[in-house]
């Protein structure tokens, strides 16, 4: 039984997701809120008098909760999760979604694992049978190459990408689509195919909303979008 109030936090690039943690340590009273307006009279206004467990990758809102004297934050990093262990020549630099999101995968679902989170970025992380966290690729997400291909040209349009089976668009805005849908697609299965050709055993997990695009059946074991909780509900046991 906690004795105080719990949350588990996860501060992405483009949204923070966040819930309760309830007397039997089950996910309660989801929040998912873009980014920008997680400020400091939101996290005064929620997080007063609770413990939080905070994995995040936007460094000026950590700010946030170290300012409010009532709220006890634990960060997550390389440096206090311990259930797994890191082979990177630079641990430090190891995002912490990326890490909790490996903490997660492998104390739900064991190793080897392939962990495929699709948001800003999709980033693919393999944990080994041991518990080793390896390494990973980190690719831009389709929102951000769609924004790219806005930005960074003079007429085409900003393209919010729907799930396509057609290989050619008859207007630009559908051939956009069309392209970054079945690259990334693509792109997925091929890396998924390639670890499953090494590691035979191994089991792929999918999280992140940016999966809700592709209706095709990707080669996903489980499809897991609560697995950054699992992460910060394992990383909390610690902290205790």
């Amino acid at each position: 039984m906690r004795e105080k109030k719990t949350f588990l936090i996860d501060i992405g690039n483009s949204f923070c997701e966040y819930c309760e943690l309830d007397s039997n340590d089950d996910y309660s009273n989801r929040e998912s809120i873009p980014t920008e307006l997680l400020t400091q009279d939101y996290v005064t206004s929620i997080f007063l008098d609770s413990i939080c467990y905070i994995s995040s990758v936007v460094p000026d809102k950590d700010d946030l909760f170290k300012n409010v004297e009532n709220v006890n934050s634990y960060f997550a990093n390389h440096n206090f999760v311990t259930d797994i262990s890191i082979n990177l020549s630079s641990p430090d630099e190891l995002g912490a979604d990326r890490l909790i999101n490996a903490l997660g995968a492998f104390s739900v679902y064991g190793g080897p694992s392939l962990i495929v989170d699709s948001g800003t970025a999709i980033t693919f992380c393999f944990v080994s049978e041991e518990g080793v966290y390896e390494g990973g690729a980190i690719f831009p997400g389709m929102r951000l190459c769609s924004w790219a291909l806005n930005k960074q040209t003079a007429k085409l349009p900003l393209v919010w990408v729907e799930s396509r089976d057609d290989l050619y668009g008859k207007n630009t805005k559908d051939a956009i689509e069309v392209g970054l849908y079945q690259s990334f697609y693509g792109l997925i299965e091929h890396m998924i195919n390639q670890y499953q050709s090494k590691y035979k055993n191994i089991k792929v997990i999918g999280t992140g909303k940016g999966l809700s695009v592709f209706k095709k059946e990707l080669s996903f074991d489980y499809i897991d979008n609560d697995l950054i909780f699992h992460g910060l509900k394992q990383f909390s046991y610690t902290r205790i």
